[in-house]
């Protein structure tokens, strides 16, 4: 394992791709700034956690990118266990929030574990590809990587989290989808999932997950009730305007009559202070991002390097469209916080975390190509 020296690590970095993941930390911290106006130390202490949050983040960032990330490939099994073992953790010692037993109360912070099962499982998906890419023809080696797959979704499943289960599985279709896999194994996957979504329609999905999906067939169903969340956030943002009513002077988000407003529906608060300039400027900053891991993804000079940057565009992809979706009322809510903008350490430093790792792709192959 090479671990490359301070000089090495700043001349190998994109920083293209930290820059962007940097002012979206700051974007997220001045859109909770903006809380802290109207509710005092409440909302301080919030910013303040953020922040330390950040800061912690960056290091992680700083340190990885002098990690080989070759390192956490060879110990994915390691890795794999570790991630089945949190999970077990958190089903039955976990705190309940909002209907989903999905937190670690360690005393001082909360700790989500499928935040970081979904980096784990970029690594481990993309070691196991790699190691099977010989085989990829057989049918065997995809059942078999959707049984690794679908061990760690299947106890995400159990908290219920529909959305990070859904983030999993994209990742793991990412991957299928730039494999040289038989298109006719692709379509038969697609005719499963359909069926299991059957399933969890009929006995997995809880009454109040059922309601959001049917509010969002239907918006107008129930607009006091199961689609008020949505309601609030579409109006937050048309109320906006171009340049939005300013910090702190959003009545929709101020008045508190968007729930979640730090982090499921933080985006209809940036489209309602900032307007459509700042909401379509988050919009853009991920536009960038997509495009730095794209071109990284091209630059990657192993296997297991290309497919951990599909992973973690992947991740960060449906991340962004499925929350900025939600509070447009283009998808169900499902509760998937927006990447570096949504209050939450656990959700902040597993994107960190992704982007140390993209950092160490990147400076590796700068000493690769030295």
């Amino acid at each position: 394992m090479a671990t490359l020296t301070n000089r090495q690590t700043v001349r190998g970095l994109d920083i293209g791709l930290l820059t962007i993941a940097v002012v979206l930390m700051v974007v997220g911290l001045a859109a909770l700034s903006s809380f802290s106006l109207n509710t005092g130390a409440t909302g301080r202490l919030v910013v303040e956690k953020q922040a330390g949050f950040a800061v912690i983040g960056l290091i992680l960032i700083w340190a990885l990118a002098r990690l080989d990330y070759r390192f956490f490939a060879g110990i994915h099994w390691t890795l794999y266990a570790l991630t089945l073992l949190l999970l077990i953790i958190v089903k039955i010692f976990g705190v309940k929030i909002n209907g989903t037993t999905g937190w670690l109360n360690l005393g001082f912070a909360q700790f989500q574990p499928v935040e970081f099962v979904k980096i784990s499982m970029a690594v481990v998906l993309s070691k196991y590809f790699v190691d099977h890419q010989d085989h990829l023809a057989d049918p065997k080696a995809i059942l078999q990587s959707a049984m690794v797959m679908g061990g760690p979704v299947l106890l995400v499943l159990l908290q219920p989290d529909f959305g990070s289960a859904f983030v999993i599985i994209c990742m793991w279709l990412g991957m299928l989808l730039v494999l040289p896999v038989p298109r006719r194994y692709l379509l038969t996957l697609a005719g499963v999932l359909v069926v299991v979504s059957a399933v969890s329609w009929l006995f997995l999905l809880q009454p109040f997950q059922k309601r959001r999906i049917m509010t969002f067939i239907n918006p107008t169903a129930d607009v006091t009730g199961a689609g008020y969340n949505v309601r609030q956030s579409v109006t937050a943002i048309g109320s906006g305007g171009w340049l939005g009513r300013g910090l702190g002077l959003g009545p929709q988000s101020q008045l508190n009559f968007i729930p979640e407003r730090q982090t499921d529906f933080i985006f209809a608060t940036i489209g309602e202070e900032l307007g459509f300039l700042g909401a379509g400027s988050v919009i853009i900053l991920f536009g960038l991002l997509f495009w730095r891991l794209l071109r990284l993804s091209v630059k990657a000079v192993e296997p297991v390097s290309q497919l951990l940057v599909i992973g973690f565009g992947v991740m960060f992809f449906v991340h962004a469209a499925i929350n900025i979706g939600m509070n447009m009322g283009v998808f169900p809510v499902t509760g998937i916080p927006l990447p570096f903008i949504s209050s939450g350490g656990s959700a902040l430093l597993a994107s960190c975390l992704a982007i140390g790792l993209l950092q160490s792709i990147s400076a590796h192959q700068q000493l690769h190509h030295a």
